[in-house]
């Protein structure tokens, strides 16, 4: 049994808000709608020049707390939001993103029956304001697993990506696993997810929880600058070292690692020569990598014929 009665479960939702005036009016409303009403909504707008504030302020809910701060980054927000906050679990929402009116029940349900896990709800993306465009994301994993188990199914294959929002994590683990890393900007969440992964048990899956992720609003995750992939590269290096302090001796984490870095090799090339070594390197450490470059259709083929590295030439230089 939980410590923690269903009905006294605060639950703290911590909202980084940069510059969406857009959406955060429509993601406050479905916070405020959820069938479970003890709750706390912190919400830091992380120095916007648009109507952010506005649109928040809008939003009348006792329940929601706005912290004003300059521009320190998606992560430095979160942390912001997380020092303010006093829930017995915690959930990182993007303020950009969509969840239905049982979202938080049915998460917080599940992590009563399972003490010190983490709880992830399914997700998808949608580009249109209608979200009728949504498309779920296949799981391959749907019973509780271990993050050894996590690691060899998903970044295996290179799906690594999971929305923060979709964690449901008690607070005993986010005390123990740390803050977000404010060095990071992309790909902040793969090693935060790593790190708290780390200290649960489980990870748990709540399916009828669906989280809607909205894509293509030049977020974070659209910049490809270098120092963009310079924070990706370091994500991923220490998400690495994490993951294989605790799981090095089993061969198909480190071939998942591998797969990894080869993804990243794939993702970057001709750009950032010195972290393409760098990888090449821990590639052969960790024993090697058989992940493909990722392509279908006339690309593949193209592939066959000239091979990838001509063909990411061909499209670095005609996106310039």
């Amino acid at each position: 049994m939980s410590i923690y009665p269903l009905k006294h479960s605060l639950v703290s939702v911590c909202v980084p808000a940069y510059n969406c005036g857009l959406y955060i009016a429509d993601t406050l409303r479905c916070l405020c709608a959820q069938s479970y009403q003890n709750i706390e909504i912190i919400v830091v707008n992380d120095g916007s020049d648009d109507d952010t504030v506005d649109r928040a302020n809008a939003i009348k809910d006792s329940r929601i707390r706005l912290l004003d701060i300059p521009n320190r980054g998606a992560a430095g927000a979160r942390n912001m939001a997380y020092e303010h906050s006093s829930g017995d679990f915690i959930v990182f929402f993007d303020a950009d993103d969509i969840v239905g009116p049982d979202f938080i029940s049915t998460q917080l349900q599940t992590a009563l029956q399972w003490p010190d896990c983490i709880v992830v709800s399914a997700w998808g993306r949608f580009y249109t304001d209608t979200g009728l465009d949504f498309k779920l994301c296949e799981e391959p994993l749907s019973t509780p697993h271990t993050l050894e188990e996590w690691i060899i199914t998903n970044w295996y294959n290179s799906q690594h990506n999971t929305p923060p929002g979709r964690l449901f994590l008690p607070r005993s683990i986010v005390e123990q696993a740390g803050p977000w890393n404010e060095q990071l900007t992309l790909n902040d969440d793969f090693e935060f997810f790593t790190r708290v992964a780390l200290h649960a048990k489980m990870i748990v899956p709540a399916p009828s929880a669906l989280y809607y992720y909205r894509s293509g609003v030049n977020g974070l995750s659209s910049q490809k600058t270098d120092e963009a992939y310079m924070s990706l590269f370091r994500s991923m290096q220490l998400s690495f070292e994490h993951a294989i302090t605790v799981y090095g001796k089993n061969e198909k984490v480190r071939r998942s690692c591998a797969n990894l870095w080869q993804a990243y090799i794939y993702e970057v090339y001709p750009r950032l020569k010195q972290q393409r070594i760098f990888a090449k390197q821990q590639i052969k450490a960790l024993g090697g990598a058989d992940f493909a470059y990722p392509a279908g259709g006339l690309t593949r083929l193209l592939i066959r014929l000239a091979g990838w590295r001509i063909i990411k030439h061909l499209k670095h230089h005609v996106k310039k």
